[in-house]
């Protein structure tokens, strides 16, 4: 993930719930960065996430319809 007003060391992963909620509002706010979702971790935080809600009805759709595909 591309980070242009944070400055987090190079190989940073979430930990808690309320790391992933913000990682996953700003790699789906502003951009992957060549980075792939876990369809996992995105469906359990998906309901608490602070995005656009079309785009949050595209991510349900995508989840609900692709389970069965590798990511």
């Amino acid at each position: 993930m591309y980070n242009w007003d944070y400055d987090l060391p190079k190989n940073w992963k979430p930990k808690t719930p309320d790391e992933w909620e913000w990682y996953l509002t700003r790699i789906i706010n502003y951009g992957l960065g060549g980075e792939k979702i876990n369809p996992i971790i995105l469906k359990k935080y998906l309901p608490r996430l602070k995005v656009d809600p079309k785009r949050k009805v595209f991510l349900e759709f995508l989840l609900t319809h692709y389970e069965n595909l590798a990511y």
